[in-house]
């Protein structure tokens, strides 16, 4: 009768056996911190290039598009309004291709699938930057600089491009919605 009806807990390990713990958390912690880093490199190198993007070459693109196009620079941000959401579903599938545990199992698979991420962020940059180059850049703003050439020429190209990613981002939800439905039909 001298032992209780609850059983006992068990020794804690001995110290020299808890040492690891603390190198493989600092370690994630260290990785964590350069992936953050990483992260706010490229966002802050995104916001330059976009707007070198504008100043650089912006405007001559939109003057290509309008004269070597079909259909003009209506027909160009109507191209571009379609591909903008087809670029941004690219990006999510790449993202979702590259874990933690592919990097150590598969290297070239999340290789390839982090080039196209980088590739499909850096289409959606030059997207971004031409779409901010169609809207009014100093009518309203009490500045000297007067209008891209673009919003000059083609002042409701904003809104074209505005309307086929609207339509387009639509399309592909529908889409995706239909290829779901579809796969989940052939499962049962």
């Amino acid at each position: 009768m001298g032992e209780s009806a609850k059983p006992r807990r068990p020794r804690a390990a001995p110290a020299a056996s808890r040492v690891g713990g603390a190198g493989v958390k600092k370690a994630k912690k260290d990785r964590d911190a350069l992936f953050g880093c990483l992260m706010f490199l490229g966002i802050g190198g995104g916001i330059v290039l976009m707007g070198l993007g504008t100043t650089l070459w912006g405007d001559d693109a939109w003057q290509w598009a309008a004269r070597n196009w079909p259909g003009g620079a209506y027909a160009f941000a109507v191209c571009l309004g379609m591909a903008a959401p087809l670029l941004a579903a690219l990006f999510l599938r790449a993202l979702e291709g590259v874990d933690r545990k592919a990097w150590g199992t598969h290297l070239a698979r999340a290789l390839g699938w982090t080039v196209l991420a980088v590739l499909a962020v850096a289409s959606l940059l030059a997207f971004l930057s031409l779409a901010f180059d169609a809207m009014d850049s100093g009518k309203r703003k009490r500045r000297s600089v007067g209008p891209s050439w673009v919003f000059a020429h083609y002042p409701w190209l904003w809104a074209v491009g505005i309307a086929s990613t609207l339509a387009s981002a639509v399309l592909l939800v529908w889409l995706l919605v239909v290829l779901s439905r579809r796969a989940d039909a052939a499962k049962a």
